[in-house]
């Protein structure tokens, strides 16, 4: 639950950030010497749990699980200009759907509730209103467990029948950028190897759960208080 509370409060901040600054928020580019950015995005998650359950007698069952979903999500960001490189850092926070139950035929379900990432980004500018980059850094995603047809009580990290934890783990990927005058387009593509879920079911079997994800994202961005008008990149070139 304490991962869960970090998310909302990384959430909250980006989201307070974003709405003190859009009245002077306007396009992002790559030409100031250091840029301040947040983000807003859509995305779809894939993603693929891998489920060892051992019971009081010591024999292990193996189950699958592969939660799909769609969500929205907070970013923010900065971003320093080394020539045609961009070297920077992004953290962001989403919230999804997706939910399935477990494989072989159980009647245990699995889902997603958060995802977030702090990443490093470093990206090369192909033109000045197109950039392609690479990130990598640290994830967690927020799990749910629930047992069909359970109304007991859960215990110390749920309750009725629904259990929640946090998987964390090294993600990484790549992006690009494209400049639309009033805002910054983005299509990213993250994936994630996730560990660290271990705790006894409602049937007092010991479970551990490991997961891979993959995120595709679309949204905008915006730089914090930029003069687009002034864009070294779009002025004539006379004035450059």
């Amino acid at each position: 639950m304490a991962a869960r509370r970090f998310v909302s409060i990384i959430a909250c901040a980006i989201a307070l950030f974003a709405g003190g600054a859009i009245e002077k928020a306007q396009a992002q580019n790559w030409d100031g010497s250091g840029l301040v950015r947040f983000g807003v995005f859509l995305q779809g998650s894939f993603i693929d749990y891998d489920i060892a359950q051992i019971s009081a007698a010591g024999t292990t069952s193996k189950f699958s699980s592969s939660p799909h979903g769609l969500g929205v999500g907070l970013s923010a960001g900065y971003d320093l200009r080394l020539g045609s490189f961009i070297v920077g850092a992004e953290v962001d926070a989403s919230f999804d759907d997706g939910g399935a139950r477990a494989r072989p035929g159980t009647t245990e379900n699995y889902g997603i509730d958060f995802f977030s990432t702090a990443r490093g980004r470093l990206g090369y500018v192909l033109h000045p209103s197109f950039m392609v980059y690479g990130t990598a850094g640290y994830s967690m995603l927020g799990a749910e467990y629930k047992l069909n047809g359970f109304t007991g009580t859960g215990g110390a990290t749920g309750s009725g029948n629904k259990k929640y934890g946090t998987l964390g783990g090294f993600v990484y990927g790549a992006g690009m950028e494209y400049d639309l005058g009033w805002g910054i387009g983005f299509l990213e593509y993250l994936h994630s190897d996730m560990s660290g879920w271990d705790f006894r079911n409602f049937q007092g079997n010991r479970m551990s759960i490991d997961g891979t994800q993959d995120v595709v994202r679309v949204g905008m961005k915006f730089k914090v208080g930029h003069d687009y008008g002034h864009d070294v990149y779009k002025r004539p070139e006379t004035m450059k």
